[in-house]
């Protein structure tokens, strides 16, 4: 299986219709660049093969996030609604 996907990768890589190999190469450089990974031949091969490891990032929440500083200053109340 991973030798069939080794050869659809190669195949589509370096296809010789320019906009088809366009295509596969700026599918690969996006996903990539979600992962934020750098484009190369291997990186791709990886990622394509399912044999890339990329280091999970720390995610913010929204719990996490430090209050913005004009709420912490103003000490008073929004003005009662008549």
């Amino acid at each position: 299986m991973v030798d069939e996907k080794e050869h659809q990768f190669s195949r589509m890589w370096n296809e010789e219709s320019k906009p088809k190999r366009e295509k596969f190469r700026n599918r690969m450089k996006a996903q990539l660049d979600i992962l934020h990974v750098t484009v190369t031949e291997e990186n791709a091969r990886a990622f394509y093969t399912g044999n890339l490891s990329v280091p999970l990032q720390e995610r913010l929440y929204q719990s996490e996030r430090p209050e913005p500083s004009f709420r912490q200053d103003r000490g008073r109340r929004r003005p009662m609604r008549r």
